[in-house]
């Protein structure tokens, strides 16, 4: 018995642990950063449509939130299983193709 209690915490905080974490964060990281930097770009689009300058700043930052917060729920709502598929299928055409594979 005293054995096996050693053993549980021994492979839940074992030297891999902060390495499985970080790799577990980067999809959320680059996610966050692309749909932030997409969302940020959305509202000053949608600014400059604006005539008036009082409106712009209201306007960017409605559609900033709203560009923010869709990610998010999309995020979190979501299974896993197909957020990955999703951005593996975005990655794999972000890639370019290797002319000397056919």
């Amino acid at each position: 018995m005293g054995d096996r209690a050693r053993e549980v915490p021994a492979r839940a905080g074992g030297p891999h642990t902060a390495r499985v974490s970080l790799s577990a964060a980067a999809p959320l990281a680059l996610f966050s950063l692309t749909t932030g930097v997409l969302a940020v770009g959305m509202g000053a689009l949608a600014a400059l449509l604006v005539p008036g300058s009082s409106a712009r700043a209201l306007v960017w930052l409605v559609v900033t939130l709203v560009a923010a917060a869709c990610a998010g729920l999309w995020w979190g709502l979501t299974p896993v299983t197909e957020r990955l598929r999703v951005l593996d299928r975005a990655a794999a055409a972000a890639r370019p193709r290797d002319p000397h594979s056919h």
